[in-house]
């Protein structure tokens, strides 16, 4: 009973954290001005933004990458592009 009252408290405070933690720059093995990577550190997903179309793109680690869409179905593809930012 004690195990299962530590477990769920670290459980929680865990839970705490990961909601209140900001998302960070991914560092990326590969140095290219045409994509950047936005992480978080709660979950698995990460969006990358490709500055020369302007699309982003939502990666699953261990799914897939799949664009972003807006609410009416099309890729958002609003981002700033390669001379514009």
């Amino acid at each position: 009973m004690k195990w299962l009252l530590v477990s769920l408290a670290a459980l929680v405070g865990y839970s705490a954290h990961a909601e209140n933690a900001e998302p960070k720059q991914a560092t990326s093995a590969y140095s290219s001005p045409r994509f950047t990577r936005d992480t978080t550190e709660d979950i698995n997903i990460q969006m990358e933004t490709d500055h020369e179309t302007g699309c982003r793109y939502l990666i699953a680690e261990g799914q897939g990458v799949t664009p972003l869409l807006k609410s009416n179905g099309t890729p958002d593809c609003n981002a700033p592009k390669l001379g514009q930012q």
